[in-house]
């Protein structure tokens, strides 16, 4: 077979030949960049294999130093005063009653993520024209249910047409323990 190809190729005149050893060239050229090109692919995500494995491995190694430490947790929390979803809307409502703020403020529905120990809860509350006693006043009562309520971001604007008063974006966040971590 190769023999057949070298008289093939010793029978081409020389512009044929030199054509011939381009193309193959060029075929090469594309080759080697394709291998490459994989090549380094398969490097690149066996390096990020490699790391993850190694930081997987390193949770496990540090299991027990977890699971003493969520015992720990747990042992802090009392499951009485942890609050769900329904029960975190209602004692915020409450606070708003409390203060009086029920006209000044606009509340989004609960958002809850599950997890194996806990569900978090979390919760938006926008207050406008509020002034800075009222805030204090709701911040401070807020407070006292920590750390089973807890505002996670607050965020607050003047109000343009009163600058007396401002406008309050809260981001509460509470959570309740799982049956099954209780």
């Amino acid at each position: 077979m190769i023999q057949v190809l070298i008289k093939i190729y010793q029978q081409r005149t020389l512009r044929e030949k030199f054509l011939l050893q381009g193309f193959i060239l060029v075929l090469f050229v594309i080759w080697s960049q394709s291998f490459l090109s994989k090549a380094s692919t398969w490097n690149n995500e066996r390096q990020t294999t490699a790391i993850e494995l190694m930081t997987q491995q390193q949770w496990l190694d540090r299991e027990a130093q977890y699971a003493e430490a969520l015992a720990i947790a747990l042992e802090k929390v009392e499951p009485s005063k942890t609050f769900s979803a329904a029960q975190l809307s209602g004692q915020v409502d409450a606070l708003i009653r409390e203060i009086k703020l029920e006209g000044k403020t606009d509340i989004d529905p609960v958002q809850t993520r599950t997890s194996e120990i806990f569900n978090d809860h979390t919760m938006r509350l926008r207050l406008k024209g509020v002034t800075v006693q009222e805030f204090i006043q709701f911040n401070q009562r807020l407070k006292t249910f920590s750390p089973y309520i807890a505002p996670k971001s607050i965020r607050i604007t003047k109000n343009q047409r009163r600058p007396q008063e401002m406008n309050i974006r809260f981001e509460i966040n509470s959570f309740d323990l799982t049956q099954q971590s209780i």
